[in-house]
């Protein structure tokens, strides 16, 4: 706020309010001076003018994207079939299907002493690393599918948690979970 409220902004006529100079307060002149000023500004304003870096629009547009997508999977019917399954069903032959294509988890011992952690070869410590998060992905989607199959069965209490996973899984987004 100090960049914007300081007393240079009225006495000094070439004060900036951003590095790219397309922000300033204009020199006292006529009406029309401001209304040419105004409809010179970018539509979509830059957030250099709020203080922050380029990478900030990145992240807004990703945002923004995500919350249309999410919206339009809000619009789809509820029912992901024709052939008159119910959501349960839909969602128990598609976990299902999913286990049968899902791989093992990766053996961490054999990968270390294929791929031994030195300094001298540095991407093996990426590697590794790597491989335990994979695992650990692995290992909830796995739980987390069986899961939602037993709670379907009405085998185990569908948790808040599932029932989000099961919605996600009707509408076809990837589960905030996995």
């Amino acid at each position: 706020m100090d960049r914007f409220y300081t007393p240079q902004v009225v006495d000094d006529d070439t004060f900036l309010f951003s590095p790219s100079g397309d922000y300033y307060a204009p020199v006292e002149g006529p009406y029309e001076t401001y209304l040419e000023y105004i409809r010179s500004l970018p539509l979509i304003p830059n957030p250099e003018v709020f203080g922050l870096h380029e990478n900030a629009d990145i992240t807004k547009d990703q945002q923004e994207t995500n919350n249309l997508f999410d919206s339009i999977l809000i619009t789809l019917p509820r029912q992901a079939s024709g052939a008159g399954k119910s959501p349960q069903d839909v969602i128990t032959a598609l976990a299902n299907d999913i286990l049968s294509k899902m791989p093992g988890n990766f053996d961490e011992e054999k990968a270390m002493k294929k791929y031994p952690v030195l300094y001298e070869e540095s991407m093996n410590t990426v590697l590794l690393q790597e491989l335990k998060r994979f695992n650990n992905l692995i290992t909830v989607v796995r739980s987390s599918l069986v899961d939602i199959v037993k709670a379907i069965k009405g085998l185990v209490v569908m948790s808040g948690a599932l029932e989000a996973m099961f919605e996600s899984m009707l509408v076809g987004k990837v589960p905030d979970l996995w």
